[in-house]
């Protein structure tokens, strides 16, 4: 009866990540729950969330990649967040801190993500055409710790200073911008992408996953505010 349990549920997650996204989850009052997306992780265990008066909480489980969509090498597909943006002209300015102890590799991934309508948005999705994203990690080495932009496939990495107050994603057509305040004020630019080579792209994402290479340590992403366009979505 046990195998019969766990084959049958195999079967449905299985079913699950063809299919597309699970339904939301978040909390009516505190979250549009409309407007989000949960994917979650490999048979609802790597990764979680939490939302609470003062933001959204991200918790990363061992053995997790936002790299995989499927199980491979002792690691699983993790949770991912998303919110889809409509248009060709929006502005998307992300307010968030992090816990992320010393020790085995840990990150969080967050950013832009242009592909299938129902492809899931991990970083390593092949259907991507587009992903401008930012990396928050810690280590077992000094260097290990740092917030980092890449733009993929094929960008260098640019890094941010880790204790910047806000990072702005902007969309302009087909060009693409980032940059980053240290006082909510002043903007300084780090990128300018053209992006029409992704511009008949179904589907653009603002997502968040995560990866950890074994014990997290209580690792976690806070998102503290998101204003799309001017307007908060995450109170």
């Amino acid at each position: 009866m046990r195998k019969d349990l766990l084959f049958l549920a195999a079967i449905a997650a299985a079913a699950m990540f063809s299919a597309g996204c699970s339904p939301a989850i978040f909390k009516k009052g505190a979250f549009a729950a409309d407007d989000w997306e949960t994917w979650t992780g490999w048979n609802d265990e790597y990764g979680s969330h939490e939302v609470r008066g003062d933001g959204l909480y991200y918790h990363l489980t061992a053995r997790q990649d936002d790299s995989r969509d499927e199980p491979s090498d002792g690691y699983a597909p993790g949770l991912i967040l998303s919110r889809e943006l409509s248009g060709t002209k929006w502005q998307a300015d992300l307010e968030a801190d992090f816990k992320i102890p010393p020790g085995q590799m840990k990150r969080f991934s967050y950013g832009i993500w242009m592909g299938g309508d129902a492809a899931r948005p991990s970083v390593g999705n092949a259907s991507a055409l587009l992903k401008v994203l930012v990396q928050r990690q810690n280590g077992p080495r000094p260097a290990d710790d740092s917030l980092t932009l890449f733009c993929l496939p094929g960008g260098k990495p640019f890094p941010l200073p880790k204790k910047l107050k806000v990072l702005r994603f902007a969309r302009d057509g087909n060009y693409f911008t980032v940059s980053y305040a240290m006082n909510r004020k002043t903007f300084i630019p780090v990128l300018r992408l053209d992006a029409s080579s992704a511009e008949d792209a179904p589907s653009q994402k603002f997502f968040l996953g995560g990866f950890a290479g074994g014990d997290p340590q209580g690792a976690y992403a806070r998102f503290k505010s998101l204003k799309i366009n001017g307007e908060e979505t995450l109170r």
